[in-house]
């Protein structure tokens, strides 16, 4: 089934995507061209600072986080793993651009090694981050920051591109703002991987209107290529089965290992620029 009453694809450009189920009044489609799937009504209809305000990052809404503010020493003991994890990707100094932000977890302990910024749509949570840590954050779009070219060694987007209506202007933007040896990590979830291909509509990072793309290693390859990017890595991250062991955290170990887990962090560089890091 086809729909003309949905969008185009934001990664190639083709009409008339194909349906593949409904989600909590939003329907699923898949580019008959590329094959990225993505929310099909228009984005442009979604109220995003309502949908990011306090509720979503206080528990009062549902598919938000519980009780994000509250798990600042979790959340931050997570940042700190991957701050350690990009130490070994050689990135130990530099500026660092976190683009959707939060409450400036990451930013706070990325900022013993590497001179901050933040940017971040919500306006609780990126007032938060300056009034608490003082943190250097803009509020709104990455685009209307409006920051200088290659001016960043480091940019993340930790969970972050599938919530954007536009992610190939985003990408294209970080592109613009990387330095020529710098890199781009970002984590999303993997559309293509078993457990996310087992579970279908019933898969946990299914979650329109906050997920508006779902993006598998192929299209998330082409959509940095059209950016003006190309990929250094790309590792399997997150859960492979519903098992207890398999939700353990040598359960999740082991299949990160094997490649199956159903998030992937990818990392990226500018097409043409030096060799890939390890």
């Amino acid at each position: 089934m086809t729909g003309s009453a949905f969008r185009d694809c934001d990664l190639c450009g083709a009409k008339q995507p194909s349906l593949l189920f409904a989600k909590d009044g939003y329907s699923i489609v898949q580019c008959q061209a590329c094959t990225l799937v993505y929310v099909g009504e228009d984005p442009g209809a979604i109220d995003f600072a309502s949908l990011y305000g306090e509720d979503y990052y206080q528990g009062s809404c549902d598919r938000a986080f519980a009780n994000y503010l509250g798990e600042e020493a979790a959340r931050r003991a997570s940042a700190r793993r991957r701050v350690w994890a990009l130490r070994l990707l050689k990135w130990r100094r530099g500026r660092l651009l976190d683009v959707g932000c939060a409450a400036g977890f990451f930013l706070v302990e990325a900022s013993r090694f590497h001179e901050v910024q933040g940017v971040e749509l919500s306006e609780f949570s990126s007032r938060y981050a300056r009034e608490h840590f003082g943190l250097d954050v803009f509020t709104g779009t990455l685009a209307a920051a409006a920051l200088p070219a290659q001016r960043f060694d480091l940019i993340t987007l930790w969970d972050v591109i599938e919530h954007v209506a536009g992610p190939h202007e985003l990408l294209r933007e970080c592109a613009r703002l990387l330095g020529p040896d710098g890199r781009i990590v970002l984590t999303t979830g993997d559309i293509g991987s078993a457990y996310a291909r087992r579970h279908g509509p019933a898969w946990h990072l299914m979650a329109p209107p906050w997920h508006l793309y779902y993006f598998s290693r192929a299209t998330m390859a082409a959509l940095a290529e059209r950016a003006g990017l190309r990929v250094v890595a790309c590792r399997a991250r997150g859960v492979a089965g519903d098992h207890p062991w398999l939700r353990s955290r040598a359960g999740v170990a082991a299949g990160n290992l094997l490649g199956q887990g159903d998030i992937m962090r990818v990392t990226l560089a500018r097409r043409g620029a030096g060799a890939p890091a390890p």
